[in-house]
């Protein structure tokens, strides 16, 4: 039978909760939490596939407001993120986060996609329904994320489809009533803290390059270089050095002298945000 999947939307706000960490650049956490009594931000999840139904999901827009000017550089007080700023930074966590769901096992190879994101006076959510609270360090409160639907994965699509394909029952006469079984507490899904999730990647080596300086030369000059050529870098030797890693900058420093050798000082790490929109491009 179709319902809400309580255990699939505790994976989702996890999710989400993730995404969020990564752009403002703090580790996130999340729990049960109370809706929003601002706007709403509502997006709806369509599901294929092996899944069947929708959720709905609310996100307290000013929370959203307060996330966005994180990811900007904004103070929030007296500069206040464009509702187009908004809007894209919703749209961006929402999508990665149920990319990432589809990925899961609990998603059982369901196919799910953000089909709308829309601002809303109020939250009327329909039938059961649970709120999560998202909470960082640089958040000045939590976000509220209200899920609601009947969004149903795997054998629970199944048997969803098969209902439907089936006729109606004839109705049998009237006789004692039966009591009705009690129907099984779903268990709430396990916490999984962030760091987790990548520990099973964290021992590949990845190839660091140190880049001193970089131009560009039109091929004439390049095929006249020789032994005693020189280049121009346009830059002086003190200025920092670019750490990258898979043809990504990571990094800034300083070039010193390590046991005879040389090495490099980090005197600047890129922000994680950073490195996620460079991997995407």
């Amino acid at each position: 039978m179709s319902g809400f999947n309580r255990d699939l939307a505790a994976a989702l706000a996890e999710e989400l909760a993730y995404v969020i960490g990564a752009l403002i650049d703090a580790p996130p956490e999340v729990g049960s939490g109370a809706p929003g009594d601002s706007r709403q931000w509502i997006a709806r999840i369509e599901a294929s596939g092996t899944a069947t139904g929708a959720l709905s999901m609310a996100i307290d827009a000013s929370g959203a407001a307060d996330i966005t000017a994180l990811t900007m550089g904004l103070d929030g007080e007296n500069e206040k993120p464009p509702v187009e700023a908004i809007l894209d930074t919703l749209r961006e966590v929402c999508v990665q986060a149920v990319s990432s769901l589809a990925q899961k096992p609990i998603a059982k190879g369901a196919t799910l996609s953000v089909s709308a994101l829309n601002q809303s006076q109020s939250l009327t959510p329909e039938g059961d329904w649970a709120v999560f609270a998202i909470v960082a360090e640089k958040m000045k409160t939590p976000l509220a994320v209200a899920m609601w639907g009947d969004l149903a994965v795997g054998d629970s699509a199944a048997e969803v489809k098969q209902a439907a394909a089936r006729p109606a029952p004839v109705a049998a006469p009237p006789s004692a009533p039966v009591p009705a079984p009690a129907a099984p507490v779903a268990k709430p899904a396990a916490a999984q803290h962030p760091s987790d999730r990548i520990d099973v990647i964290l021992d590949i080596d990845l190839p660091l390059v140190v880049r001193f300086g970089r131009t560009e030369l039109p091929l004439k000059t390049v095929t006249r270089l020789g032994p005693g050529s020189l280049i121009d870098l346009g830059r002086t030797p003190d200025e920092p050095v670019e750490i990258l890693v898979s043809n990504q900058v990571v990094a800034r420093g300083e070039v010193v002298i390590v046991s005879g050798s040389y090495g490099v000082r980090i005197l600047e790490v890129v922000s994680a945000r950073d490195r996620i929109r460079s991997m995407e491009v």
